[in-house]
């Protein structure tokens, strides 16, 4: 896949989409797969905002359950069912632990009882799964086994554990570059680094959008019968561009990666405050969220995030207090602003996805995300709308069973090992397992690259990722900017900071590539260097 922005001023569009989060590439997908003529502008690069900072997981509604809601928990279970048929490569079972306490809501009982009713709701969790992906029935575990699996659980009133299970994502970055390639590959025109700027109507009517390449300062119009806004953070302002209302307020959430060692297991506590934290074992250590500070954020706000950091290691210290962690232990912070809704309490997060029909500017519409999980659904519900409203007649919806680009469950290992001998290439251990686990049956098409180009070696001692995978991105995946690479298109990045070298090895090859001035190359690794400051 490649910028391919000709297509974008020469043609007319059925549907545009503006926001290249999950949402927005899945609406775009969904919607090119059942016969519109689609294209997708972000003006950064696909699934570089709150996708690109979420915990890594796919829930099955076990926290609706407890709230009561039997459908949201049926539907949330769905999804996640989704999720597993079309990405197998790139998901995992992950067994998640939370004390249960006597005389309390979490008593043994009442968990057990719940339990009973969230493993009949999700009877057919793993209905046309791949056997790898089963998840089992939940369990309750006894208080010895339960301090073992979690160290520095509160021991007052202890009466055990309770085990559920969810998937995480493997390499949730790649995941989201699948759902680009699908959408690509269904023949939509995604088209990163382009802002949208203004509506272009006709009468009241919205027929498009005029638009800017970000790189160049190009600016030309794209025609559409209809425009979808999924612009997460961004969706306010375009609002107010656009004469449209009802974009949701924003609340903070974080995420801290924590350098320590971590069982297979996620652990569940409550923090001082109340608020209900996970840790969750990935990339060597453990990611804890969701933290969301009591303020309401403007996106425009460059004030720095560590006081909020600060006050979430605090919480942390209270839920997890094993981990001893201080803020030379954070090896990331993932942050964004995500849709709240008001409550007694203050913000909070926004329960539902939202589709809102600005009836004032026909044609238009924003899509309002709220979780990665339902995603999915949330597009397909979208295009339904788009479709009934502009009286189109559209294929049903296979986005919840057609696998992903590269992401089903084949012999990618066998195939990665054949190329390797065809080539006369002897592949270290690990960077033969990274190609396979991040790319899947990709795998030999970025092997062959870079051979090529001579780019076999690692770009960190430390890591698997190689030369040639930037060579890749580059030609083939749509990176543009180094910032791309490093936390996108591969994981160099995205757990933590590879190291000097690495950056300018990386920074290197793209100048070679794009044929950056040094300015543009320095310009490129200054970007960078502020992701991995607080």
């Amino acid at each position: 896949m490649t910028r391919d922005l000709p297509r974008l001023h020469t043609e007319t569009f059925d549907l545009l989409v503006v926001g290249g989060g999950i949402h927005g590439l899945f609406t775009a997908y969904d919607a090119a797969a059942r016969g519109l003529q689609v294209a997708l502008v972000e003006c950064g690069d696909v699934g570089s905002g709150i996708s690109f900072n979420h915990q890594r997981t796919i829930h099955g509604g076990l926290r609706a359950l407890q709230s009561g809601q039997l459908m949201k928990c049926r539907q949330q279970i769905a999804e996640r069912r989704a999720w597993a048929r079309i990405a197998p490569h790139l998901l995992r079972p992950l067994p998640f632990l939370i004390g249960t306490y006597r005389g309390t809501r979490r008593s043994r009982l009442m968990v057990r009882t719940g339990f009973k009713l969230y493993d009949f709701v999700g009877k057919s969790r793993n209905q046309h799964v791949s056997p790898e992906l089963h998840l089992p029935n939940t369990r309750l575990e006894s208080p010895a086994a339960t301090q073992r699996f979690f160290p520095g659980i509160a021991p007052e009133g202890l009466s055990g554990g309770a085990i559920w299970y969810d998937y995480q994502t493997v390499h949730p970055d790649r995941l989201t570059w699948t759902v680009a390639l699908a959408a690509h590959q269904s023949g939509a025109v995604v088209a990163t680094y382009v802002e949208a700027q203004s509506p272009l109507h006709e009468g009241s009517r919205i027929t498009g959008v005029s638009c800017r390449d970000v790189l160049t300062g190009d600016v030309f119009d794209v025609r559409a019968g209809a425009v979808v806004l999924a612009a997460g953070t961004g969706l306010a302002a375009l609002h107010e561009t656009f004469g449209a209302t009802g974009a949701p307020p924003l609340v903070r959430a974080m995420n801290l990666l924590i350098d320590r060692p971590a069982k297979d297991i996620a652990l569940a506590a409550p923090s001082a405050q109340g608020r209900m934290l996970t840790a969750v074992p990935w990339a060597g250590g453990m990611l804890v969220g969701t933290y969301q500070p009591e303020d309401a954020p403007n996106p425009d706000d460059a004030t720095s995030l560590e006081p909020f950091v600060e006050a979430f290691l605090a919480e942390i210290q209270t839920a997890f207090p094993a981990l001893g962690a201080t803020r030379k232990d954070v090896r990331f912070v993932h942050h964004g602003l995500v849709p709240a809704q008001v409550t007694g309490k203050g913000l909070d997060l926004l329960a539902e996805p939202q589709l809102l029909v600005h009836n004032e500017s026909p044609g238009l519409f924003s899509l309002v995300g709220v979780k990665y999980t339902t995603g999915r659904l949330a597009a397909e519900r979208a295009v339904d709308a788009v479709a009934r409203l502009a009286g189109r007649a559209v294929r049903p919806c296979r986005t919840g069973s057609t696998v992903l680009p590269h992401a089903d469950i084949a012999d990618s290992d066998g195939i990665l090992q054949e190329t390797s001998r065809a080539l006369g290439v002897t592949l270290e251990k690990t960077i033969h397992a990274h190609l396979v686990g991040w790319y899947g049956t990709e795998g030999p098409a970025v092997l062959r690259c870079a051979h090529a180009e001579g780019a076999l070696a690692r770009l960190s001692p430390s890591g698997p990722v190689i030369e040639g995978e930037v060579i890749y991105a580059a030609r083939e995946a749509a990176a543009v900017r180094l910032e791309d690479v490093v936390f996108r298109r591969t994981p160099l990045g995205s757990a933590g900071h590879p190291g000097e070298p690495a950056l300018q090895r990386a920074a290197d090859l793209l100048t070679r590539e794009w044929g950056w001035s040094s300015e543009r190359r320095e310009d490129e690794l200054s970007r960078v260097h502020k992701r991995f400051v607080v």
